[in-house]
């Protein structure tokens, strides 16, 4: 989300050559399934044959062990996030470029004539302006993670290597399908509602600021 606030920020207060392709080609990998994301990023994290590794090989050597991106349990969490981050930020900057569009450009005007930058701009009149559809957007966050982190898990590493990527959904997956113990499952699933339902509650508690008018 942060990535995306940015992204938003500077492509709707900056004067870039080409702004609509780049919103379009950022938003492009969130109408691309889970599955196919999945196997554009394990073909990427190949240990032998992948795009990552042969682009650090430049720097560390045609003979230097390859990364295990998918293989290694200190590591292939965050290959995983990776993947989340690239296939969410697109919908994200849609949605807070929209918002940004509807503050006035005579408020950007004003702080131009006492001297603030864009960097102040931003904090001072852009977030402020925009907090209602933040924390919209945190609650999407707070859902679509515990989704999204389960389909990602499933699609590209299954749960391992040894159980490093196990997240709720799957491990709920796991003991309902596999093992079979349909009531220890279906505790799960209640457990993770209830647990997305207090943690949206809590953000959206944690987040409440007074409405400002422009």
């Amino acid at each position: 989300m942060a990535f995306a606030l940015i992204f938003a920020a500077i492509l709707s207060r900056e004067k870039i050559v080409g702004q609509n392709f780049f919103r379009i080609v950022f938003y492009i990998p969130n109408i691309l399934s889970v599955v196919v994301i999945s196997a554009i990023f394990s073909a990427i994290y190949d240990p032998n044959n992948g795009l990552l590794n042969s682009i650090l090989s430049i720097f560390r050597g045609k003979d230097a062990t390859p990364i295990l991106w998918m293989g290694d349990q200190k590591i292939v969490i965050y290959s995983l996030v990776i993947a989340m981050i690239w296939q969410a930020i697109g919908y994200y900057m849609v949605m807070y470029m929209a918002s940004m569009a509807s503050v006035p450009e005579s408020l950007y005007e004003s702080a131009n004539l006492e001297g603030a930058g864009r960097i102040r701009q931003f904090f001072d009149i852009t977030l402020p302006l925009i907090w209602t559809n933040i924390r919209t957007t945190l609650t999407f966050f707070v859902i679509s993670s515990i989704n999204l982190s389960f389909l990602f898990v499933k699609a590209m590493t299954n749960g391992g290597p040894d159980g490093a990527t196990e997240v709720f959904l799957s491990y709920m997956y796991q003991q309902a399908y596999t093992n079979s113990s349909y009531g220890y499952g279906m505790a799960i699933g209640v457990l993770v509602f209830a647990f997305s339902f207090a943690l949206s509650a809590v953000v959206n508690i944690a987040t409440k600021r007074e409405p400002l008018e422009f």
